[in-house]
This record gives C-alpha cells, sequence and structure tokens, in this order.
C-alpha cells in the first residue's frame, strides 16, 4: 500500500511539473508580447514629448520675434524724433538698420504664426496696425530740425496716437497667448514625462517578473525515479 502510495503521490507531482513546463513558453511569449506593446506604449508617449517640445519652442521664438518687432518700432519713434531734434545724421544710419531688422522680424513672425491658424484673424488684425504705425512714421524719416513742427504735431495726433497705442497693446496681447501657451506646454510635458518614468519602470518589472517565472516553469524538471 505504501509503495502504491507514494507511487500515486510521485505521478501527481510529475503531472503538475509537467503541466508548469508546459506554461513556461506561453509564459516566456507572453512577457515578450507585454515588452514589446508596452515599449510601443513608450515610444508613443516619447513621441508626444517631442511634439510638446516643439510647440514649446515654437513659442519661444514668436516671442522673441515679438520682442525684436517691438524694439524696431520704438526705435523707428525715437530715431525718427532724435532726427528731427538733433540733425544728427547718425540717426538716420540707424533708421535704416532699424528698419532692416524690423523688417525681418515681422517677416519672420509672419512665418511662425502660420503655424497657428486658430490666431489667424487676430494676428492679420495687428499686422495691419504695426503696417499702418510703420507706414506713418516711414513718412516722417529724414526730417530734420528745420521742419521739427511735423514730427511734433504727429506725436499729438489722435489717430496716430490710437494707431501706436493699438500696436503696442496688440503685440502685447500675442505676448501674453504665447506665454499662456509655454505654460501650457509645461505642464503637458510634466504629465508626459511622469508617464513616460512610471511606464518604464513597469515595463522593467513586469517584463522581468514574467521572464522570471516563464524561465523557471521551464526548467522545471519531473521527481527523480526510486
Amino acid at each position: 500500500m505504501i509503495v502504491v502510495t507514494i507511487s500515486a503521490v510521485d505521478g501527481s507531482v510529475a503531472a503538475k511539473h509537467s503541466h508548469l513546463r508546459e506554461m513556461g513558453v506561453p509564459i516566456l511569449f507572453g512577457a515578450v508580447v507585454l515588452l514589446v506593446s508596452a515599449t510601443l506604449l513608450l515610444g508613443g508617449n516619447i513621441s508626444a514629448l517631442y511634439g510638446s517640445l516643439r510647440l514649446l519652442d515654437h513659442s519661444q521664438k514668436v516671442l522673441t520675434r515679438i520682442s525684436e518687432l517691438e524694439t524696431g518700432i520704438l526705435g523707428q519713434e525715437l530715431t525718427v524724433r532724435g532726427y528731427a531734434l538733433t540733425g544728427d545724421a547718425s540717426f538716420l544710419r540707424m533708421q535704416r538698420e532699424g528698419g532692416r531688422r524690423r523688417e525681418l522680424a515681422r517677416a519672420e513672425l509672419t512665418r511662425l504664426m502660420a503655424a497657428e491658424p486658430q490666431r489667424a484673424a487676430e494676428f492679420g488684425r495687428i499686422m495691419n496696425d504695426v503696417a499702418r504705425h510703420v507706414k506713418t512714421f516711414d513718412a516722417f524719416q529724414g526730417i530734420g530740425p528745420d521742419r521739427a513742427q511735423l514730427i511734433a504735431r504727429a506725436i499729438v495726433d489722435p489717430n496716430i496716437r490710437t494707431n501706436m497705442r493699438r500696436t503696442r497693446d496688440g503685440l502685447a496681447t500675442l505676448r501674453s497667448e504665447e506665454m499662456r501657451d509655454i505654460a501650457d506646454h509645461q505642464g503637458e510635458m510634466a504629465g508626459q514625462i511622469a508617464r513616460a518614468f512610471f511606464l518604464a519602470v513597469g515595463i522593467i518589472l513586469v517584463a522581468f517578473l514574467l521572464g522570471g517565472i516563464g524561465v523557471w516553469t521551464a526548467q522545471i524538471k519531473g521527481p527523480l525515479k526510486r
């Protein structure tokens, strides 16, 4: 009876071991499938992170061009006034150089904003104000002290002052919107980085766990024969 009982137990254990060995390969395969799937998911998360980085870089470039355009507009006003007051020819040179830099900034800003169709109408209005402002002061370039009264009248002209204010306010509004975009992009990036980190850790832990189980079950041997 004892021999029969031991044999039955051995047979049961052997059957369990055989079943575990058979499960080893599927478990390993499942671990590989899980690893590949999770890696693809991680890749998608990283791709989204790169997308946020590109948007952040875009907004930063827009802010730079807005600042350059504002500087160019202010520089045009100051150099026109400076030449009208002093007649110093260096102001004429500054007008030319400042105008070239201003137009480059305006052209680059226009190119960048083409990627933001949701602001196309607003940006168009702002650029119209900028164009009117630049055209107004372009007409005053080269006016020296002998006709300085023209510049004086222009400075206090209500229409010119209104457009000057609209131009500055428009560019300031555009800057505020881009800064909000930057804050949003930074928040998205923080979330994407956190998700990528925890996903990567999860992939490693689960893959090692399932891989270890698969290897262990695949190497199980039956009981020694007595």
